[in-house]
């Protein structure tokens, strides 16, 4: 009786070390959208490490899309590709040093970007920007997850399903 006892205890203390590693242990890789003056993730979406997404954006001068597109690795993100339909105020008119510049059915593409970081700081469009996180081919207006005028910065991430819980999971949605 004495040694069930004690069974049940040792098997309850297991089960309980193991539902905090799965709520407090942060395992889980996200991209996420946080707000940056409090870390507040307000919505995310579960990512791999050479996973690809893309920021669509409506050019407040040209009004013609550009859509950035960028790689994940180790926490890092990576530009890939730039495309966009005009040179003029704001965009490039060539490549950087190590990059490629071309032009294919009226856009312009530069790709090899150079460089990488650990965040992207942007302010959601309240007028016609409509910022969109595109990601294994489907879209997300950002606007409809954080609110338009959200200054928000994206980072990929380790995060705990404890600070998951807030946010909202893009790709479930």
């Amino acid at each position: 009786m004495l040694l069930k006892k004690r069974w049940l205890f040792t098997g309850g203390i297991f089960l309980l070390a193991a539902a905090a590693i799965l709520l407090f242990y942060p395992y889980r890789y996200v991209l996420a959208m946080q707000d940056p003056f409090t870390d507040e993730i307000l919505a995310y979406f579960p990512i791999k490490d050479t996973d690809h997404f893309q920021i669509k954006f409506t050019h407040s001068v040209h009004l013609s899309d550009v859509i950035e597109e960028y790689e994940i690795n180790h926490e890092m993100i990576y530009p890939y590709q730039l495309v966009y339909e005009d040179t003029a105020i704001g965009m490039p008119s060539n490549a950087g040093e190590g990059e490629t510049f071309e032009m294919k059915d009226g856009k312009y593409y530069i790709s090899d970007l150079q460089g990488s970081f650990s965040e992207i700081n942007l302010a959601v469009g309240q007028v016609r920007a409509n910022h969109t996180i595109i990601y294994q081919n489907q879209s997300y207006l950002l606007k409809d997850y954080v609110g338009e005028g959200t200054s928000i910065t994206i980072t990929p991430t380790h995060e705990s399903n404890w600070h998951l819980l807030k946010g909202v999971n893009i790709h479930e949605r």
